[in-house]
């Protein structure tokens, strides 16, 4: 396999962002070294983290989809708050899109890096809003009383 992916942590929106290059996933063994790859990556971070997924360079074919949308839900869950992808082939981007359906995992696809960016940074911004203007538990047993 002479596939590569390289992850590159942002500090200032505090994003990795993924690169994959010639990444061409057509069995299930291929699918468990996707995984195993990735996970080996993204637990290097020591938490889980915002995800930017350049899929150029990561295809998907038809013999693959299936076990790898459950891969991809599973990695996702277990090692990101969020991810957002862009880019890639129609066949990659389908995959991801049906997956995301059949496994409960949606995927938030865009056409550039930028798009993406500012939508994670967009719903990051409106989690943190959500929290910060709900009462905490104490101020709300305090007001009971």
């Amino acid at each position: 396999m002479s596939w590569r992916m390289t992850f590159e942590y942002d500090p200032q929106n505090d994003v990795v962002h993924a690169h994959f290059a010639r990444c061409l996933l057509v069995s299930a063994s291929d699918v468990q070294q996707w995984r195993a790859d990735i996970e080996e990556k993204l637990s290097q971070f020591g938490r889980k983290v915002d995800l930017l997924l350049n899929l150029e360079g990561l295809e998907v074919t038809f013999t693959a989809g299936r076990l790898f949308g459950q891969a991809r839900r599973e990695v996702l869950e277990r090692y990101t708050q969020r991810a957002y992808c862009y880019g890639g082939d129609e066949m990659t981007r389908m995959f991801l899109s049906t997956s995301g359906i059949l496994h409960g995992h949606p995927v938030n696809q865009y056409e550039t890096r930028m798009q993406a960016l500012l939508s994670l940074l967009s719903d990051r911004d409106a989690v943190r809003r959500r929290s910060l203007s709900r009462p905490s538990s104490a101020h709300q047993l305090a007001a009971v009383r």
